[in-house]
């Protein structure tokens, strides 16, 4: 009997990113090297984010646009808005950049 071709979009999701990137994948061992220098200039942003503050909407995350263009420059991707495209469909650039599988790209 063959199986039918379908598919269906659960409500919840309870599979971590994470367990999609393989535990020797390059990515890994760089993410934790970026992690680490971003947490080094935690307290650079919040000066430079502090002076901004006038209301409007949030800012995107310092730390998650320098990790995409990161990934931009290791992967050759040659726009942002290519890179934006990748980051949409792309599970692994999602991890990296930290994003959930439900976020919105910006």
């Amino acid at each position: 009997m063959r199986g039918a071709d379908s598919y269906s979009e659960s409500l919840f999701t309870t599979v971590r990113l994470e367990s999609f990137v393989p535990a020797n994948h390059p990515l890994r061992p760089i993410r934790d090297w970026v992690n680490d220098a971003l947490s080094k200039m935690d307290d650079k942003f919040s000066a430079m984010y502090e002076a901004d503050i006038k209301g409007g909407r949030p800012s995107i995350a310092p730390e998650k646009l320098m990790r995409a263009m990161l990934l931009q420059v290791l992967y050759s991707v040659r726009s942002e808005r290519q890179l934006v495209e990748q980051i949409t469909y792309n599970l692994l650039f999602r991890w990296f950049v930290g994003l959930a599988i439900e976020d919105a790209v910006w």
